[in-house]
């Protein structure tokens, strides 16, 4: 069980005793801001009773903690707003260091891609360096076929010629 312990509240100059938990420094607190509310109320007409004193402050105090708790709600939205920002900027700093690593991969890249570039180019100019031996080639062999008919021609001739000899 909690401690409880006898406090005095001073209100408009009557003492009131309380059984409680609270201690005695901020029930001071508390009753002078009661005293302060009601000594404001008063003074705003002096010729109310106590009740109504004491019920206008009522209503001015409860004014002022819908006030404090509005606030307070507002107060609580900022923090959420606060805290979704900093979660933004946790998500941006991630989003910033995946960018990063993107960055340096697609540089790698770029550097492996002008490398197949250039083994690219250095293959299409060999291929045609081919190319112009392969049609060299073909030409060279077309003319050795030529040759060759031609001196088939000339031997079949020559036996023709023989054979016209050696009966002659």
């Amino acid at each position: 069980m909690e401690n409880k312990s006898k406090v005095v509240a001073k209100i408009q100059d009557v003492e009131y005793t309380l059984l409680g938990t609270i201690d005695q420094k901020h029930i001071d607190e508390i009753s002078k801001m009661v005293d302060d509310m009601m000594s404001i109320v008063k003074k705003s007409n002096p010729l109310m009773n106590r009740s109504m004193v004491l019920i206008l402050s009522c209503i001015n105090f409860c004014d002022e903690i819908i006030k404090l708790n509005s606030r307070n709600e507002k107060l609580e939205q900022k923090l959420e707003s606060i805290e979704d920002v900093n979660d933004l900027k946790e998500q941006l700093t991630t989003y910033k260091e995946y960018n990063k690593q993107n960055n340096d991969v697609n540089s790698e890249m770029k550097k492996e891609r002008d490398t197949l570039k250039k083994e690219l180019i250095k293959s299409k100019d060999l291929i045609e360096q081919y190319n112009k031996k392969n049609r060299q080639y073909k030409f060279d062999i077309e003319e050795s076929r030529k040759t060759i008919l031609d001196l088939q021609n000339q031997l079949f001739e020559s036996q023709i010629e023989l054979v016209k000899a050696n009966k002659q």
